[in-house]
Formats: structure tokens, C-alpha cells, sequence
């Protein structure tokens, strides 16, 4: 989420979508950001989706990624 600073109307559409075309097929969602707020946003997405979700500072990238693929 480096650089996010929200959506556009046609960007939220185009995610919820997605979410809903791909809402079983994603186990876990990993959120890499830098800022305190980025964290909860990890927190308002979980009610739309089943995936486990767990966000990580950008320092802490390689340790998402390896969270990711664990079984």
C-alpha cells in the first residue's frame, strides 16, 4: 500500500469485483504498508472476505511473503 492515499469511485468498483468473482479462491491476504492507518484497513477488509488476513510493515516484506506461502 505504498502510496495509497484511497480510492476512486471507479477503482472501488473494480475491486469489489473482483472480491466477489474471487471471493473462495484466496486463502490468505497479506497488507504491506508503512503507516499506522494502513494496518486497519487490513482489520475493514476482513468482513469481505474469507481469507486470512495479516497486514506487515514494508520492512517486514520478505516475512509476508514467506507467511504467504506457508501451507
Amino acid at each position: 500500500m505504498t502510496g495509497f492515499h484511497g480510492w476512486e469511485a471507479g477503482a472501488l468498483w473494480e475491486d469489489v469485483k473482483f472480491d466477489i468473482k474471487h471471493f473462495a479462491d484466496i486463502e490468505r491476504l497479506a497488507m504491506i504498508g508503512e503507516r499506522k492507518w494502513q494496518q486497519g484497513m487490513a482489520t475493514f477488509c476482513k468482513p469481505f472476505t474469507t481469507a486470512t488476513i495479516r497486514y506487515f510493515d514494508h520492512a517486514d516484506a520478505a516475512e509476508a511473503r514467506k507467511w504467504l506461502g506457508e501451507s
